[in-house]
């Protein structure tokens, strides 16, 4: 059991580790001020805070720069713009690829660095001023409650240090006070102390793109399955040995969260199917009675896991896994009793209670696209891993995504 769950959960950490590219066309700027037109790959902001990995027109070997390396460099249809900065995150300034969201009487870039934010306001005689978007994590509620007195002191001494920079214009600095600062609601901060203090009619860039583009792509998905159960014992049956097996169909909808940025064609799911009537049956043998179980329930599946697409031809193949939870309720198991000495008997247990499942599934097939929608076929093993009750079923499920 434990080699089949290692087996499991290496297939589905080999999604991350055989990630491809993010291919999206743009541009180098060198030192010397020239560009470059090429394809860049397009991946998390803190990857792209440390390297620029690029392809230009024509040339079939790739190169990679690092900060410094060159100017800049900026994605197509006004997208995620980065430059060279040397910039204090750590406690040591250190040359960063630095997103840049703001251009004018106050510049704004940001940097991701362990997977904090860190915002830059840079006024035109070269002052600058940080404000951190950090995530925290406790471990006790006194430790919490430490943590949170010296994070507030922090935010504090960021927050007054932005706002003397920002003096010069009122509306910037009150805006400074919103409680929740959001990254469009920074590019408003700025764009407001450019246009009050700007006396030569110029204009800010907001090079701050669609920030949409920075969430994974959500979508919402439809599926029909074909479902065997092979082994399927639970807590609430009457005759212990009974091991009920059985084929039924499930219908659901799911939603599905894309994460190219990490990897190329790589995606995390949640599923939730129904399946409303289901019977089985197994027969036993004990000593001279003969014994017929059926077993009714309405079954409930939730699934939460990944799958990982390959190629990128109209037909993909893919894997998936992760973790399932079955619900049964409404349970009615039927006995039937009969030998060659004695008339048949028959006993009705309504359960009426709630019996459940869970375990691993791994599977696989192919996506092939449908206009702007997509049609997904895959085979999938899903295997329980209770010590008590055991569960083994196969399934095929054909699914429609928008």
């Amino acid at each position: 059991m434990k080699k089949a769950i290692l087996a499991i959960l290496c297939a589905i950490s080999a999604t991350v580790t055989m990630a491809q590219t993010n291919p999206k066309s743009g541009y180098v700027i060198t030192n010397s001020g020239d560009t470059i037109r090429g394809i860049i790959d397009l991946r998390t902001n803190e990857r792209l805070s440390k390297q620029c990995e690029f392809w230009a027109n024509g040339e079939k070997k790739g190169k990679t720069y690092k900060p410094g390396d060159i100017e800049g460099f900026r994605f197509d249809n006004n997208g995620k713009y980065f430059v060279s900065r040397r910039l204090n995150v750590t406690g040591e300034p250190e040359l960063l690829f630095a997103e840049y969201m703001v251009q004018g009487k106050m510049n704004l870039y940001c940097v991701v660095y362990s997977q904090n934010e860190y915002f830059f306001f840079e006024r035109e005689d070269g002052e600058m001023a940080l404000l951190s978007n950090k995530t925290m994590s406790f471990t006790s509620n006194s430790e919490a409650l430490a943590s949170n007195k010296t994070l507030k002191q922090k935010k504090q001494e960021e927050y007054g240090k932005v706002k003397l920079l920002l003096k010069d214009s009122g509306k910037a600095v009150v805006d400074m006070d919103d409680e929740y600062l959001t990254r469009k609601k920074l590019v408003n901060v700025v764009r407001d102390y450019h246009n009050d203090v700007c006396t030569d009619g110029s204009h800010c860039m907001v090079y701050e793109y669609n920030d949409k583009n920075d969430k994974g792509t959500v979508h919402f998905k439809g599926f029909a399955s074909f479902q065997y159960y092979s082994s399927l014992q639970t807590g609430n049956q009457a005759w212990d040995d009974a091991n009920y097996t059985g084929a039924t169909y499930e219908i659901g909808l799911g939603m599905e969260f894309d994460f190219e940025r990490v990897a190329k064609g790589f995606s995390a799911e949640f599923d939730f199917g129904l399946t409303p009537k289901y019977s089985s049956t197994d027969n036993i043998k004990a000593k001279l009675t003969n014994v017929t179980s059926r077993y009714d329930r309405t079954m409930l599946n939730f699934s939460l896991g990944a799958v990982k697409r390959f190629g990128t031809g109209k037909i993909q193949p893919l894997i998936r896994g992760g973790l399932f939870v079955v619900l049964e309720t409404g349970l009615n198991e039927k006995l039937t009793y009969s030998s060659s000495s004695s008339t048949i008997r028959v006993n009705e247990d309504w359960e009426n209670c709630l019996s459940h499942h869970y375990g691993l599934y791994l599977g696989g097939g192919v996506q092939i696209p449908a206009g702007k929608h997509a049609v997904r076929v895959h085979a999938d093993f899903y295997k329980g891993i209770e010590k008590s009750q055991e569960m083994n079923k196969f399934g095929l499920t054909a699914e429609f995504i928008l």
